[in-house]
């Protein structure tokens, strides 16, 4: 049974958040009584979750009051608005200021105030910076909700480690390049790993253009932009909008940090596909027939990938150990731990 390769790194998941105006509203003041209501709703990335506290039963309905319609969310549901973004306001138009919401789990209560002069509505308002907020009735007689509108930003704050790399990818989306912040893409060329092109201050990233970053640790916004900018043919680096499987190639490699530094490294055994994260690069490579890939690739200099009639020559220094703590001999292949350390022998 083929085992899955082992590379001890730690991964550079980078959060990604999300900062320009932006807006959405769910809308239920033209719902029916006969309708079900879905416990998913999606709008232009932002996503309305409705279900039950643990140990309880919801039974969110539409319904009317006073012939105008509303979802009415019962004392034992949640209410949970979320998306790829940061949202920085939630304003809920509401039936009655008797009834009305809370943040869930949370003591502090939400303000509520007359929609307008002439409106029998209450609207409620939150404030603050989540890509995550659920709410719950504050009493035992449910809420009746008319709309929901949710305010988030759009551009992309990425907050870079100490290991002062990243990657990125979007298919969609086209990026300024912020103060500090230098973009690579990377080309294999007769079985060598170097710099294709550079994006720095001010270039455009184009859409669909997966990319390594170079920075101080910190946090940067990337601020989107209708331009196009210049796309690179030779570049290696791929990615995908949602967590998948790799594919482009033969041998794939997921940046991160391990023994040999920051680099590319094989995920799974011989370099085969893994599942990628959202928004994140990874390393495609196709081998010629008379040539092995390696097992890492690293930044800045050329690498060359062997040959099959060429073998690194590795001198271990002190007694070798497999995994199980079993002593073996210097032709052991596998990961290997000589003087505390570990490493990969092929």
């Amino acid at each position: 049974m083929t085992k899955k390769f082992i590379v001890l790194f730690i991964m550079l998941l980078l959060p990604v958040m999300i900062w320009a105006q932006n807006s959405v509203t769910f809308d239920f003041s033209e719902s029916s009584k006969k309708d079900s209501v879905p416990a998913v709703m999606e709008k232009d990335g932002i996503t309305l979750k409705l279900s039950a506290k643990p140990g309880k039963d919801s039974s969110p309905k539409y319904t009317e009051l006073n012939k105008l319609h509303f979802l009415k969310l019962d004392s034992d549901g949640i209410l949970t608005l979320e998306g790829e973004a940061t949202i920085t306001s939630i304003v809920i138009i509401i039936s009655d200021e008797r009834r009305r919401l809370k943040v869930y789990n949370d003591n502090s209560k939400v303000s509520c105030v007359k929609a307008s002069n002439r409106s029998s509505f209450y609207k409620q308002e939150w404030t603050g910076e989540a890509d995550r907020v659920s709410f719950e009735a504050l009493g035992s007689q449910g809420v009746y909700i008319n709309s929901i509108k949710v305010t988030f930003n759009k551009d992309i704050s990425l907050a870079v480690s100490s290991a002062e790399r990243a990657t990125l990818y979007y298919s969609d989306r086209s990026f300024i390049i912020p103060e500090g912040v230098v973009a690579r893409t990377y080309k294999i060329e007769g079985n060598v790993l170097s710099r294709s092109r550079e994006y720095k201050k001010g270039d455009v990233l184009p859409k669909g253009t997966a990319v390594v970053l170079e920075a101080k640790e910190g946090k940067y916004i990337f601020e989107e932009t209708s331009k196009t900018g210049e796309t690179d043919p030779h570049n290696a680096l791929c990615g995908s909008d949602s967590t998948t499987i790799t594919s482009g190639g033969e041998v794939y490699y997921v940046f991160g940090k391990g023994s040999n530094g920051v680099g590319f490294y094989w995920k799974e055994a011989n370099g085969k596909a893994f599942t990628t994260e959202a928004h994140k690069a990874y390393l495609v490579y196709t081998p010629s027939k008379t040539t092995n890939a390696k097992s890492f690739l690293g930044f800045d200099v050329a690498l060359e990938i062997q040959g099959p009639m060429v073998r690194e020559k590795t001198t271990f220094d002190g007694p070798i150990y497999n995994l199980a703590g079993q002593r073996v001999d210097k032709d052991y292949k596998g990961i290997i731990i000589v003087n505390g350390k570990k490493y990969l022998n092929r």
